[in-house]
């Protein structure tokens, strides 16, 4: 905390006596006075410490570019998930429609099957009867057999002494064989009774299993639709929940996006504010006529005008113009009022490739007088277009022979090149 005030105070002392001096300059009674406005200290001080490079507006777009693609790429998959939850919306509708239809089916089985057990339970019921019946009967027949073997053991004598008469005595033995006859008969009635209820009951049970597995078979396709339902609906939940996250990323990202560029247009500003004021406290010096200024900010010499060691061939020859180095889209300008004559752009936009001067233009100030900027990224002048002295004209870059971004400038007289240097202010 005490180093930040510390250069707090040392930026107030810097700019302090700037201020009173552009005051007194003025000719204000406040600052004739001694006042001193602190809030535009601190906008000068603050201007100072913060200003704006071409890479800080290059970072701020690529920062940017990468929100919008961020975005798109964000807008891209939710048409793709809006699209699979469309699908699955289908599927979920197909699915439950195919399922009220088997359920449908299953209640018809359902009622078959039970119409089917009830028959067998009625065929059960009338094999037991039968059964019994038969049981019964037999327990008679084995009753009159028992009777009928004491009745024989006696002599034909005894039957006859026990007999009223003749005629009794043979309708005794008559009645005896009748009775076997009938008993005989009635079992054979009802075994045969019972043999139809067996085969009832037999068929019975058979069309019931049968109903059985047929309903057995309806509920698996019943369960498995079930299935496949939830998991379709358990799918579409997620997808659903992954719509609703991607619209909320996709628009925190666009709000980003378009915070960013509103970032990217405010640094803009101040950095085209400060190269104004750049060129404007540069000054012009006029030479043959024709006044000029410097064509970027920075004024950083770096190769100047005359013989050297060429640092890409390292062939000693004439270095026919000075090299001004700045930053990658550092702004150009026309360093005098004039009419472009020449735009040659073989890589526009790059900053480096191409030979020789890569992207470069030709202004024409009258007098014999001609300027070139070489190097450049951008061109932003066409071929017989006029411009003013400080207008906008390209940016830098390092196109063509280059080894680093700065402007190649040439002063040409009459078509000879002369040091710029002694053309500018």
């Amino acid at each position: 905390m005490l180093r930040i005030e510390s250069v707090k105070r040392l930026g107030k002392k810097i700019i302090v006596p700037v201020l009173i001096m552009s005051v007194l300059c003025s000719g204000t009674a406040s600052a004739m006075a001694g006042t001193v406005n602190t809030s535009g200290v601190a906008m000068a001080t603050a201007g100072m410490l913060n200003k704006v490079s071409q890479q800080d507006i290059d970072k701020a777009k690529q920062e940017r570019d990468y929100a919008r693609q961020q975005a798109q790429n964000t807008s891209n998959r939710l048409s793709n998930l809006r699209g699979e939850r469309t699908e699955l919306e289908g599927q979920l509708a197909d699915l439950t429609k195919l399922s009220d239809e088997q359920k449908a089916q299953y209640e018809i089985i359902a009622t078959q099957l039970q119409a089917a057990l009830d028959a067998k339970a009625a065929a059960l019921d009338r094999f037991i009867i039968a059964q019994d019946n038969l049981e019964e009967q037999q327990q008679l027949f084995a009753d009159r057999v028992n009777a009928m073997f004491e009745f024989q053991n006696k002599s034909t004598l005894e039957v006859l002494l026990e007999s009223d008469s003749i005629a009794g005595f043979f309708t005794n033995m008559e009645i005896i064989s009748l009775i076997a006859d009938a008993d005989n008969q009635a079992i054979d009635e009802l075994q045969i009774a019972m043999d139809d209820a067996q085969l009832q009951a037999d068929r019975a049970m058979d069309e019931a299993n049968e109903m059985q597995e047929i309903a057995d078979a309806k509920q698996a396709e019943l369960d498995e639709l079930e299935r496949r339902i939830g998991v379709t609906s358990a799918a579409l939940d997620n997808v659903s929940t992954q719509i609703t996250q991607a619209e909320r990323d996709r628009d925190a990202l666009n709000a980003e996006a378009a915070r960013l560029d509103k970032k990217v247009k405010d640094l803009t500003r101040q950095y085209q504010a400060q190269q104004a004021t750049a060129y404007s406290g540069g000054g012009t010096k006029t030479v043959s006529g024709v006044s000029f200024t410097w064509p970027v900010a920075s004024r950083n010499i770096t190769d100047p005008y005359g013989q050297r060691i060429h640092p890409i061939t390292g062939v000693k020859k004439m270095h026919t113009g000075i090299d001004i180095g700045s930053g990658y889209g550092s702004t150009i300008v026309a360093a005098a009022s004039g009419t472009v004559i020449l735009v040659n752009l073989p890589v526009p936009g790059k900053n480096t490739g191409g030979t020789g001067y890569g992207n470069y233009l030709i202004i024409n100030h009258g007098n014999g007088i001609t300027t070139l900027y070489g190097h450049c990224r951008n061109i932003f002048v066409r071929n017989g277009q006029s411009v003013s002295q400080g207008q906008k004209i390209a940016e830098v870059g390092s196109t063509g022979s280059s080894t680093g971004p700065h402007l190649h400038f040439e002063v040409r007289v009459n078509g000879s090149t002369v040091n710029p240097r002694k053309y500018l202010p």
